[in-house]
């Protein structure tokens, strides 16, 4: 019979011997995902017409789904195989094995790497031998269960079903599988941690934390990790991190468990063995047949055991499978490892950005995502941190354990002046820009914008690219450009750019302004400073809303001092920064590209008119925190339009949300705001 292959985990993916078959959107892509679901069992055609149409399906609902099933069927024959839909009494029935599906084959995987891993506990009772090598039996099974939950997680192309019209059934099994990967995540992390690998458990552990900043499971094996890398000053900083977090926007505090694991760090001063991962047995989770009910961290689903009574973070089921749970992790005794490398103790080059890096280098690896946005504030260090990124991964070698360059294609680049006092590019410049830059000859380029965009995805295509589309204007400037095939893109914007990945399945990346202590060390590294009292940098970083760009402005400032024969003073140059009359002029480094005043306020001219007279309100008034019942009473509007207004400022990055109804105004941009409303008014 000739193969078949369905890709669930990411966008539906159909192949007959290798080559993929074109499902057409829509209907007839939920009526195959339905099929697969329940692959070899019988769907009957009520059920099918309820996971097709829901609850209010055509009049001629039987009639289109046997249209729908004769045109999958054509499909696949055209493609080499007949026997794909079987039509049986009452319905319909899809024959493939379940090794043919990937989601099937990830839950094999996950089964198969539960029982290779013997349980410690028989070691410990001399139920074990030992090898020639002297490798406990349990330590060598904990090493085959990594390689093949590995395989598993090598599978997974993104959220499954991805691209089908969210239907219930559609989410919750969507859903299903993502706590199962998730799951695989975190007993990954705990067996790195067993095999001394906390290293590799901190950097696979950061983009996932990101992606799921309420999952405390995953932030409890972070700390672990963090601790036994030999950065246990890390951990606490960021359970202080989570701490407020779950304060600000959950009003919760952290699960028992993640408190366990602080008090354990709080008590110990040195990097500790992980525990051995026998000590409990339970199986991987069923797959679930209803939408999850939302729950708050640390609070568990009807027929759920909570994690700090014995089972990780969403599994129950019958005990086959071997699992830390994460009471046994913090409960562990200690021992001895190896201490952290001089690696991880040399300061960062981008300091305070590990975590934005991490998740980069997660979804652009192989089979992730095709398209990245980074958004943050003007100044903030966008296109700083993603030519880090591109640099570091187009200088990755064959020892990083890599089987190719990641992206042999190259990396492409444009400044699409999105937010520029010059007028943003059009596609056709773009385009033509990054067609040359692909080797294309100008005289050979078409006009028209369309054959454009065709010929780009074509070029990228052929070998999988980068293309660097920065400094992007809004979700319409960047779709032309997007490359083809498994080419990727990632987008800078001040602009969150939320249509792109609402529409286009974008990965959002948003960076923030820095911390004291991070600003600190990006002046003290630019600078060499390193004053007797650290509060003197943390007043500039302050003064300075964390901004890199502005903080390399005052860094300029502090070296000058140097280059006249001087000492550095950081206490004088804040005091100077400290008066707001004259801030934004210390913070002019000659042109429009290093003018804060300018950078602050070029999103202004995406705001509509009441969208502006906000900004002016909160500026005019020093209102740096407030929440949506301020802006009500602010504008004399309802607190839905508030919401709504407000929204606009935190799309453009003008206002930070700090809660679900809560928000910030940088003080920079107050007084921006302030010396532009007095400018138009002139």
């Amino acid at each position: 019979m000739t193969s078949i292959d369905i890709g669930m985990l990411g966008e539906l993916d159909v192949r007959v011997a290798g080559a993929p078959v074109l499902i057409p959107g829509g209907k007839q892509r939920l009526l195959l995902a339905a099929l697969t679901l329940r692959a070899g069992r019988l769907l009957t055609t009520e059920e099918l017409i309820d996971r097709v149409w829901g609850e209010e399906p055509p009049e001629t609902a039987r009639t289109t789904l046997r249209g729908y099933v004769k045109r999958l069927r054509t499909g696949f024959s055209r493609a080499g195989t007949d026997t794909a839909i079987e039509a049986v009494s009452g319905g319909y029935r899809l024959c493939v094995c379940p090794e043919d599906i990937d989601l099937e084959r990830f839950r094999a995987l996950r089964r198969e790497a539960a029982e290779v891993s013997a349980p410690a506990t028989a070691w410990r009772n001399g139920a074990g031998e030992p090898a020639a090598d002297g490798v406990p039996p349990g330590r060598r099974g904990h090493a085959e269960e990594l390689r093949r939950l590995q395989d598993a997680l090598a599978r997974w192309r993104g959220r499954a079903l991805s691209g089908l019209e969210p239907m219930p059934w559609v989410v919750s099994a969507a859903d299903a599988a993502e706590e199962e990967y998730l799951q695989v995540c975190e007993r990954r992390a705990e067996l790195r941690l067993e095999l001394g690998e906390a290293e590799r458990a901190v950097s696979e552990l950061r983009p996932l934390t990101t992606a799921h900043p309420h999952r405390e499971s995953l932030w409890t094996r972070l700390l672990l990790a963090l601790h036994h890398s030999g950065r246990t000053a890390e951990a606490l900083l960021t359970y202080d991190e989570v701490r407020r977090m779950l304060a600000d926007g959950l009003g919760v505090e952290p699960c028992a468990s993640l408190r366990g694991v602080h008090e354990r760090l709080l008590r110990e001063d040195g990097p500790q063995r992980a525990p051995s991962v026998g000590s409990r047995r339970t199986a991987p989770a069923p797959p679930a047949t209803a939408p999850a009910t939302p729950t708050r961290p640390g609070e568990t689903r009807p027929g759920e055991v909570p994690p700090e009574t014995g089972q990780q973070g969403g599994d129950h089921g019958p005990a086959t499978g071997a699992v830390v749970t994460v009471d046994t992790v913090a409960a562990a005794a200690p021992g001895s490892v190896s201490g952290p490398t001089a690696a991880a103790d040399a300061p960062h080059p981008l300091p305070g950005r590990q975590r934005e890096l991490a998740v980069l280098d997660g979804a652009l690896g192989p089979g992730r995502a095709r398209l990245v946005v980074v958004d943050g504030p003007g100044g903030v260090g966008k296109t700083a941190l993603v030519s880090h990124w591109v640099r570091s991964a187009a200088t990755e070698t064959p020892e990083q354990n890599l089987p190719q360059p990641r992206f042999p294609g190259g990396v492409l680049h444009v400044d699409l002046r999105g937010f520029d006092p010059e007028p943003p590019l059009t596609a056709a410049e773009a385009l033509t820009d990054l067609l040359v830059q692909a080797g294309c000859a100008v005289s050979e380029l078409p006009a028209d914008p369309l054959a454009l965009a065709a010929l780009l995805r074509r070029a990228t295509a052929r070998n999988r690219t980068l293309v660097v589309l920065d400094n992007a204007r809004d979700a319409a400037q960047v779709r032309p450009l997007l490359p083809g095939g498994t080419s990727a893109a990632v987008v800078t914007s001040q602009n969150q750019l939320r249509g792109l990945v609402a529409r286009d399945g974008a990965v959002r990346v948003s960076v923030r302004p820095l911390g004291p202590q991070d600003g600190a060390r990006v002046l003290a590294t630019l600078t060499g400073v390193t004053p007797g009292d650290p509060a003197d940098l943390y007043e500039l970083v302050d003064l300075c809303d964390g901004l890199p760009l502005a903080l390399r402005i005052v860094a300029g400032d502090l070296a000058e001092d140097l280059t006249h024969g001087g000492e550095p003073d950081p206490a004088l140059l804040a005091g100077r920064l400290a008066a707001e009359a004259t801030r934004l002029d210390q913070l002019d480094a000659g042109d429009a590209a290093t003018n804060m005043r300018a950078v602050l306020t070029r999103a202004h001219a995406q705001l509509t008119p009441a969208q502006a007279e906000l900004l002016h309100v909160l500026a005019a008034g020093g209102k740096l925190d407030f929440d949506v019942d301020d802006v009500a009473g602010l504008t004399g509007r309802g607190r839905n339009e508030a919401r709504t207004l407000v929204r606009g400022l935190v799309m453009v990055n003008l206002v930070a949300q700090r809660g679900p109804d809560t928000f910030r105004l940088g003080d920079l941009h107050r007084l921006a705001a302030v010396e532009r409303r007095q400018a138009d008014v002139r």
